[in-house]
């Protein structure tokens, strides 16, 4: 099925939000007050909007309305949501209960297990699909095929990364008997730089007829993405939108600010939401021993061992049933952000800390945590905890952009900058068309251009902006560039400055009661929590690399070891013990296993330059010895007694060969890498001057070859990482 892109926009009419057909008595007056309060409403009725339902609100300001004392959520007044793209702009208004009680089969995903695993439990009639959560196996395709098969509505809740295995088992032909949504969609945008297959999420999305989709959020961001620009776009306005007292406290020291905001509620509940287990449990260790014992983390599984005695897998449920905090002062890291409800009282602190670009908050992303508390009045008072860049930072962020004023924003920049590589590999996959010779030199071609579709981005790796969609196509990676251009904003033009940080947030609905700055001088206490907390850490990710080499290791005996059984086991793992096994599966087919551990362990400590040099290393050793490539370089390097410059091995030797095979230039410090993984090297003063002497092959004395490279593979960016 070919996606289907609108080249108009398709509204929603009142048959599409409400059953026409079998309506009940209350749905007829509902009907009823809805044409009392002068809403034209017919089922062939265009409606663009939710203007003049009391949408959100417990009770109507207003007297002589025929809402007056009812309940406004969107069930009382829709059978089924609508479909496009829809901003619902407050939380808590029922849009995922509307859809889980509609009477038509419904697939909605959500972007966290903890988010699709709490609504399963609130809705029995749904299938939870998704891995292991407290203590439930992950759903197998045997568990979905036999939901599919029931008669009653289907109502699948899927984590993201699982959609493709319920859209395989249900098929393409039967799309059209589903209607697909997209819960909380901006944190698509906002984490698919760290699981990239989010996007797959928006390929299929675009596969389904559109009023059979849509997807929602109470936080609305733009869409680079072209083919979304005709999608229907509905908007559910709160018609009694008071906005909220926010508290703005700006510091140069996150750990004593937060201590003494705790330490000004001592009876009450607090929620404090910070995307950082390293920094919160800096913030307990500053507490009084007493206090800590009042302390929990809301955290995902993964951060277990981390949060320690600490770690709560959820919420409680209180005598009355509803959900309530554990703790009398509760931190969340970002899986508590969206989707949970809380129906306690606390006082609220949001902590932005640009030290990590995981740990800053979007002004969105603080409107989302707000939303959590799900009773009227529970936020007792709210505090914004945040830091900025300084002068100097600010200047070299995303410095590039200030050389290209031709664009609009940072976003058209950056498709821009997609749009010419894929023309240029498009180009190439048309001239070799029929051409076997032009098809393999282009391939080498292609991966070289495909570097250069990689956005560099402060603190994190660079972010690629192609990738390849459901199809197998190369298209550009449009939720890469909608959270780059977050990224850009808030780095560029939020947490610039303290006034800033105040218009961001007045422009969000809120109203700024205060607005400090407070600084602190690191004591020799915090000093040394942060140094135990650094070594305690430190330990445990050393205990998670242990384990996973161990089950490295179990896989190898009973045969499982291979890439599927590698992908699904580091799934849901912390970074670390992640890197490891992805550093596992680049490598295992080539060298012998003990080999590959050992190396690997040996460099848990240093940077990626470490681990590029060990890829290096064996990807050289498992070319055959034919391989174009290392006869090359072994012909060049057959005198054993000579001694080589940095500046001769770089301009006469290394750079001109590997510029051959792989069309990459690299610098001399890149070159000298090189020589070291490929070479047993000697370095010898010479009068006064560093020389290097070839002094044997296999530096890293790997054992036993697996997998060859054999000598017609020559696209060796595959293989080696320059």
């Amino acid at each position: 099925m070919e996606s289907t892109l609108n080249d108009k926009t398709i509204f929603n009419t009142y048959a599409d939000i409400i059953d026409w057909d079998i309506l009940t008595e209350r749905e007829y007056q509902i009907i009823r007050d809805l044409k009392d309060n002068g809403i034209e409403i017919t089922p062939t009725t265009i409606i663009k909007d939710l203007s003049g339902l009391p949408i959100g609100q417990e009770e109507y300001v207003g007297d002589g309305s025929a809402f007056t004392g009812k309940k406004h959520m969107l069930s009382d007044y829709l059978n089924k949501m609508p479909h496009g793209i829809i901003d619902k702009r407050i939380p808590g208004i029922g849009a995922t209960t509307l859809e889980i009680k509609s009477r038509r089969n419904s697939i909605i995903v959500f972007p966290t297990k903890a988010l699709a695993y709490s609504k399963h439990l609130k809705h029995h009639n749904t299938l939870y699909v998704g891995s292991s959560i407290e203590g439930k196996k992950g759903t197998s395709n045997a568990e979905i095929q036999h939901y599919i098969n029931t008669k009653s509505y289907k109502k699948l809740l899927v984590v993201a990364d699982s959609l493709k295995r319920v859209l395989t088992l249900i098929k393409e032909e039967n799309y059209d008997k589903y209607f697909l949504m997209i819960d909380e969609v901006d944190v698509l945008q906002s984490d698919n730089n760290y699981r990239p297959q989010l996007e797959d999420v928006i390929d299929y999305y675009l596969k389904f007829p559109p009023k059979n989709r849509c997807m929602v959020t109470a936080t609305m961001k733009a869409f680079s993405n072209p083919q979304l620009e005709h999608e229907c776009k509905f908007n559910l306005p709160w018609i009694c939108d008071v906005p909220r007292e926010v508290k703005l406290l700006h510091t140069d020291n996150i750990t004593m600010a937060v201590v003494e905001e705790i330490l000004k509620h001592p009876n009450e509940k607090i929620f404090i939401a910070y995307n950082s287990i390293v920094h919160i449990r800096e913030i307990i260790l500053e507490l009084e021993e007493e206090t800590r014992k009042d302390c929990t983390i809301l955290c995902s599984e993964a951060s277990i061992k981390e949060a320690g005695s600490y770690y709560a897998p959820k919420l409680e449920k209180g005598e009355d049933g509803k959900e309530k905090l554990p703790s009398r002062i509760n931190f969340a890291t970002c899986c508590y952000f969206t989707g949970i409800d809380i129906e306690d009282k606390y006082h609220l602190i949001s902590v932005s800390d640009i030290r990590h670009s995981h740990s800053i908050l979007s002004i969105d992303r603080m409107t989302q945590i707000h939303g959590r508390c799900r009773i009227s009045k529970g936020v007792l008072s709210e505090t914004l905890v945040y830091s900025t860049f300084k002068s100097k930072e600010v200047k070299t962020i995303f410095d590039e952009l200030k050389k290209r004023r031709k664009h609009e924003n940072y976003s058209k920049y950056l498709i821009h900058k997609t749009e010419k590589v894929l023309n240029l590999i498009d180009s190439a996959d048309k001239l070799s068309n029929n051409d076997s010779d032009l098809r393999e030199l282009f391939k080498i071609v292609k991966e070289a251009i495909k570097d250069h579709t990689k956005q560099k981005s402060i603190g994190e790796a660079p972010i690629k902006l192609t990738r390849k969609n459901i199809d197998n196509q190369y298209v550009p990676a449009y939720l890469n560039i909608d959270y780059l251009q977050e990224k850009y904003f808030l780095y560029q033009h939020v947490y610039t400055s303290t006034e800033n940080i105040k218009k961001e947030v007045e422009q969000d609905n809120c109203k700024v009661i205060d607005s400090i700055s407070l600084s602190y001088i690191k004591t020799d206490n915090q000093i040394e929590n942060e140094a135990k907390n650094k070594a305690v850490l430190k330990v445990w990710e050393e205990e998670d690399i242990q384990e996973a080499i161990a089950e490295i290791r179990q896989l190898n005996s009973i045969n499982q070891l291979n890439e599927s059984t590698l992908i699904t086991q580091c799934r849901g793992y912390k970074k670390h013990k992640k890197t490891f096994y992805e550093r596992v599966m680049k490598l295992y087919k080539y060298v012998d296993l003990d080999s590959l551990l050992y190396w690997l362990w040996e460099i848990r400590n240093m940077n990626n330059k470490a681990f590029k040099t060990i890829n290096n290393a064996v990807v050289f050793w498992a070319l055959v010895d034919n391989h174009p490539l290392k006869q090359s370089l072994n012909y060049a390097f057959q005198d054993k007694s000579k001694l080589y410059s940095s500046d001769e091995l770089h301009m006469d030797v290394i750079a001109p060969i590997i510029k051959y095979h792989t069309h990459k230039t690299i610098s001399k410090h890149k070159a000298v890498n090189l020589l070291n993984a490929f070479y047993e090297v000697k370095r010898i003063k010479n009068k006064g001057v560093n020389k290097y002497q070839i002094i044997g092959e296999n530096p890293y004395h790997l054992k036993v070859h697996g997998d060859r490279i054999f000598y017609d593979n020559n696209n060796l960016l595959d293989f080696f990482i320059l």
